[in-house]
């Protein structure tokens, strides 16, 4: 039972954290750079930050078996961001 009440913990404090990077993101993103960011915008930011928080720590604990996902899921999200871009720039043609 006390595990069950860490684990719901830990993703509470995960998911909150989560949202407040979420808004931060967007806050900075408005009142820096005066640019407004779209709901996926802010998500794509946070999955970076995420993707290179976990390489980091990866790489510091030498903890090479979940050091490949990251670098996987880094590829993906490369990729994705130039399909992103190539449709953006089509639909600005139009």
């Amino acid at each position: 039972m006390e595990m069950l009440i860490a684990l719901v913990a830990i993703l509470g404090m995960g998911v909150f954290y989560a949202v407040l990077v979420y808004y931060l993101v967007r806050l900075i993103s408005n009142k820096a750079f005066k640019h407004t960011l779209t709901k996926v915008e802010a998500i794509e930011i946070l999955v970076w930050l995420a993707i290179v928080f976990f390489g980091i720590v990866m790489i510091i604990k030498q903890n090479w078996n979940l050091f490949l996902p990251v670098v996987l899921l880094l590829f993906s999200m490369v990729n994705l961001r130039r399909s992103n871009r190539k449709y953006r720039e089509m639909e600005n043609n139009d």
